[in-house]
């Protein structure tokens, strides 16, 4: 009843589902050069942790390195096989995030209670949208939310 009610809220609201692939974890010497020069030549100084493939539902593949940005915050850099930068994902702090999009959230998901947030940024890192993980009467939820707070759409689960 709970999970009705729950995707009835979404549906009256007008928040759809983004669609995701799948993901494989990888090593970082499994990642190709090219896409490794452009990580580099864009964030020379971060620290690179981890990685792994993302199949997207064209079938075409992202790799995304996780790492550490010079100031400290946590990375997923998305990058694509011919080294094109997709996005760069920040773990963000909830203060960080502007007074808008909070607002805009809480009014169309009063009540979500956000565990995670990651701001995303495009190759020139200007922020383009938020990922907030949380919960939302008790359910896990994801949400991503534009920079501007006026488009909310549930993530896959």
């Amino acid at each position: 009843m709970r999970l009705f009610v729950i995707t009835g809220l979404i549906c009256i609201l007008g928040v759809t589902p983004a669609l995701a692939g799948t993901e494989k974890e990888i090593t970082l010497s499994e990642v190709p050069q090219t896409v490794m020069s452009a990580l580099k030549n864009r964030f020379e100084s971060a620290t690179l942790l981890s990685a792994n493939t993302e199949t997207e539902e064209d079938g075409s593949v992202v790799y995304e390195i996780q790492g550490k940005l010079s100031d400290g915050h946590l990375a997923e850099f998305d990058i694509f096989p011919d080294g094109k930068i997709e996005e760069v994902e920040v773990i963000f702090p909830i203060e960080m995030v502007p007074g808008a999009v909070l607002r805009a959230l809480q009014k169309k998901m009063a009540g979500f209670v956000p565990s995670k947030i990651e701001a995303t940024h495009s190759a020139s890192m200007k922020v383009v949208g938020y990922e907030f993980e949380g919960t939302l009467n008790g359910q896990k939820i994801d949400l991503e939310v534009s920079a501007d707070g006026r488009t909310i759409t549930v993530a896959d689960q």
